[in-house]
């Protein structure tokens, strides 16, 4: 291959890569004005709350959750700390490394959750899920699976 052919994407590789950034842009942002219009938390929230739902206790470490949720350590803290004053997650200093804390769900960030929750899947099914046929979005899960293994 020359140069060139590595320094452009070609017309189908750009199509690809457009359409995924264009879809996750616009589905991003809509997901997070219908959370904040009806629930008062942004999506980036959402996330941090539904990542501490599904984890062992409800609570993860924060360099975890930090890596989990893709956010910088000094930008989970201050979202943590935003969570807290709402009263959804409260930090929780490791017994068993003093200098590391959990965040850990509260009942109030598990109700908050649970409300918004249907707002989230909403506009999920509106953007995506029935767009699609059963067989489409079968294909575009299993393709999310080879896109999700180690580069080769």
């Amino acid at each position: 291959m020359s140069n060139a052919q590595h320094e452009y994407l070609t017309e189908p590789e750009f199509r690809a890569w457009h359409g995924a950034l264009q879809f996750t842009n616009e589905a991003m942002r809509a997901l997070d004005e219908a959370l904040r219009s009806a629930h008062d938390i942004s999506i980036t929230e959402f996330d941090v709350l539904i990542t501490l739902y599904n984890a062992p206790e409800r609570r993860l470490r924060m360099a975890e959750l930090s890596e989990r949720v893709t956010l910088t350590p000094s930008g989970l803290t201050h979202l943590a700390t935003r969570l807290e004053r709402k009263g959804f997650v409260t930090r929780v200093v490791d017994p068993a490394d003093r200098r590391s804390f959990f965040a850990k769900l509260t009942a109030a960030g598990d109700r908050r959750l649970r409300e918004s929750r249907t707002t989230h899947n909403k506009v999920v099914r509106a953007r995506l899920t029935r767009r699609l046929s059963a067989k489409q979005l079968r294909a575009l899960g299993d393709l999310w699976k080879v896109i999700e293994s180690e580069p080769t």
